[in-house]
C-alpha cells in the first residue's frame, strides 16, 4: 500500500497543529491490506461500515498511523484496543499524568469509527431517571455514586471541549425525556420527587446543577409542542459531533506521545510470562504482526466478546446494533425554537424503547438536519447479537425517515412530500454498542489475567459514562486503587459473579 505524508492542512475539527507526529503516515485505503478488502470475521469490526454522518469529511487523522510500521519489537507500557472515547480518554489522561509512559493504541478501522463516531450526537445525563432502581438493587450510597459519575461525566465532557477550543459543534441544549403514556409519566414523575427528597436529604451526594422540571398533560404539548406526548422531564443537556470530540482527544495523546495504528485488527491475547507479578506481558496478535504490552486496556465496547473469549462464556456482554438516520423537515426550521432542543423518548409505541432526537443548529454543518436514532422494536431481534455494521435494516430506516412529522406534528415538521424529498438526500447508518443486564458499564481489572483491563460495554450512553470511567481505570492501574467516588456497580468482576 503506499503511504502518504500528512499534511499539514487543518481540516473541519482539527484541533491542534501537527508537531511531533507531523511525519506519521497516513493510510491511503481503508483497508488494512494492500490487496483486496479483508474478509468479516465474526464478531470483530467490519472491514467496511456504513458511513457515519459524523465523519463526512474524515478527520485529518482517520487513517493515521504514527509510524510506518507496527512497532512489534517494543514492549510497551499499555496496549490500548480501540480508538473510541473510552480508549481515547484512557490514552489522553495516562500520558497527561506521565508523559514518559509508552501508549500504542490498535484500531480496527479508521480512528474513532466505533460507536463514538456513529452515535445521535447527544450527551446528556438520562440514567439518573433510574435512581429508584439503583438504590433498590445497590443501596442509596452506590447508587448516588452512579448518578454523580453520569452528571460529572457529562461535565468533565463539556469542560474539556472549552479547555482545549475543540470545534466539534458543542452546544448547551434543553433536553427532556418524553413521555407517550400516562402510565409511564407518573412513574417518571414519582421519580423526581424521589430525586427531589434525595437532594434534601443528601444535598452533597447527590448530581449537582441540573434540576429537573415536569410539564403534564396539555402544559407539556404546549410547551414542547409534540402534539401526542403525555408528559416532559426537561434539564440541560448538550449535542455535539461525537467523531469530532473523539478525534480531538486522540489529537492530544499524539501530541504527549501516543503511537496509534488504524487499521490494524487485534486478534488474540496472550499472557506470555509466568506467575501474575508487575512483570507481567502480553502479546496482542494483529493482522499486521504481533505486538507486546506490559499493560492492555480493552477498550472494545461491542467487539469485546469476540476478542476475549473468558468474557464471551459470562454472556454478560450483548452486542447490539444501533441504527440512526439524518434527515430534513419540509418546514424551514431555524427560526422555530421546537428544533433548538433534544430528547429521548422512551415508550414511543412504534419504535420501542431508547429512541431519541438532536437536531443540528445554525451554524453547525448540516443546519437544520434532524437525527433520529433508535426503532429496535422493530426489528424481531432488537438487532441483538449483531456486529455487521455495514448495513441497515430497511424497516428501521423507514421507521427513523418517517417518524418526524408523528413527533414534531405536520404544523412544525411542514410538507410531507417537501420532507420526503429532503429526506432522500440523506443518508442513514449503523454502529455496534454493548448492553449488560444491569445497564451499567464493565470498568476494571480483568480477574484472573494480571494486567488487563477494561472499559467496556458503555450501553449505548458512553459519552455521559466513559469519560470519567477512564479517569478511574487509570487510577487503578496505576494505583492500585478505585478512586472513592468510582461506583462498585461497574466493577468488571460482576460479569463472572453473574455467570454463577
Amino acid at each position: 500500500m503506499r503511504s502518504l505524508q500528512l499534511v499539514n492542512t487543518l481540516t473541519a475539527g482539527s484541533l491542534l497543529a501537527p508537531t511531533a507526529w507531523s511525519a506519521a503516515v497516513a493510510v491511503e485505503s481503508n483497508s488494512p491490506s494492500c490487496s483486496d478488502t479483508p474478509a468479516y470475521l465474526e464478531g470483530f469490526p467490519h472491514p467496511n461500515p456504513t458511513k457515519s454522518y459524523w465523519q463526512d469529511p474524515p478527520h485529518r487523522i482517520a487513517n493515521l498511523r504514527s509510524t510506518p510500521d507496527l512497532p512489534t519489537e517494543q514492549v510497551f507500557d499499555y496496549v490500548i484496543i480501540g480508538s473510541g472515547v473510552s480508549g481515547a480518554a484512557t490514552a489522553f489522561k495516562l500520558l497527561s499524568r506521565d508523559p514518559d509512559l509508552s501508549v500504542l493504541m490498535l484500531e480496527a478501522r479508521s480512528a474513532a469509527s466505533g460507536a463514538s463516531g456513529r452515535n445521535g450526537g447527544h450527551c446528556r445525563t438520562g440514567d439518573y431517571q433510574l435512581v429508584k432502581e439503583w438504590v433498590d438493587l445497590y443501596g442509596e450510597d452506590e447508587a448516588l455514586k452512579v448518578g454523580k459519575l453520569e452528571q460529572d461525566c457529562v461535565n468533565d465532557m463539556r469542560e474539556f471541549v472549552s479547555k482545549y477550543n475543540v470545534s466539534s459543534g458543542w452546544r448547551n441544549v434543553e433536553t427532556a425525556d418524553l413521555y407517550y403514556t400516562k402510565e409511564q409519566f407518573k412513574k417518571a414523575a414519582e421519580v423526581i420527587e424521589f430525586q427531589r427528597e434525595l437532594a434534601q436529604r443528601r444535598p452533597d451526594d447527590v448530581p449537582q446543577g441540573n434540576p429537573r422540571t415536569v410539564y403534564s398533560g396539555q402544559d407539556a404539548r404546549d410547551y414542547w409542542q409534540w402534539p401526542e406526548i403525555m408528559g416532559a422531564v426537561t434539564y440541560t443537556g448538550h449535542t455535539q459531533n461525537p467523531y469530532l470530540t473523539v478525534c480531538a482527544m486522540l489529537e492530544l495523546g499524539l501530541e504527549k506521545g501516543l503511537n496509534l495504528q488504524t487499521h490494524t485488527m487485534a486478534l488474540q491475547l496472550t499472557q506470555v510470562s509466568g506467575p501474575p507479578d508487575a512483570s507481567t506481558e502480553w502479546e496482542v496478535k494483529t493482522d499486521r504482526g504481533t505486538v507486546k504490552g506490559t499493560k492492555v486496556v480493552l477498550a472494545t465496547n461491542g467487539f469485546t466478546p469476540a476478542l476475549h473469549p473468558g468474557l464471551a462464556s459470562t454472556h454478560f456482554l450483548t452486542p447490539v446494533r444501533n441504527q440512526a438516520a439524518a434527515v430534513r423537515p419540509g418546514a424551514d426550521t431555524a427560526q422555530n425554537p421546537v428544533f433548538k432542543r433534544s430528547s429521548t423518548y422512551s415508550d414511543q409505541p412504534m419504535g420501542g424503547p431508547g429512541d431519541y432526537v438532536t437536531v443540528r443548529q445554525p451554524g453547525d454543518a448540516g443546519a437544520g438536519t434532524v437525527i433520529y436514532g433508535g426503532g429496535q422494536g422493530l426489528s424481531p431481534t432488537r438487532e441483538q447479537n449483531l456486529t455487521d455494521d455495514s448495513v441497515v435494516n430497511a424497516d428501521i430506516a423507514a421507521y427513523l425517515r418517517g417518524i418526524g412529522r408523528l413527533t414534531y406534528g405536520h404544523a412544525n415538521w411542514g410538507d410531507a412530500n417537501a420532507a420526503e424529498s429532503a429526506a432522500a438526500a440523506q443518508h442513514d447508518w449503523t454502529g455496534i454498542v454493548c448492553h449488560t443486564p444491569d445497564g451499567l458499564p464493565v470498568v476494571g481489572a480483568v480477574p484472573g489475567e494480571a494486567g488487563l483491563w477494561a472499559s467496556v460495554c458503555m450501553n449505548g450512553h458512553g459519552m455521559a459514562w466513559a469519560f470519567r470511567s477512564a479517569e478511574a481505570l487509570v487510577e487503578m492501574m496505576t494505583t492500585g486503587e478505585a478512586p472513592g467516588w468510582f461506583p462498585e456497580p461497574f466493577r468488571a468482576g460482576r460479569a463472572w459473579e453473574a455467570k454463577r
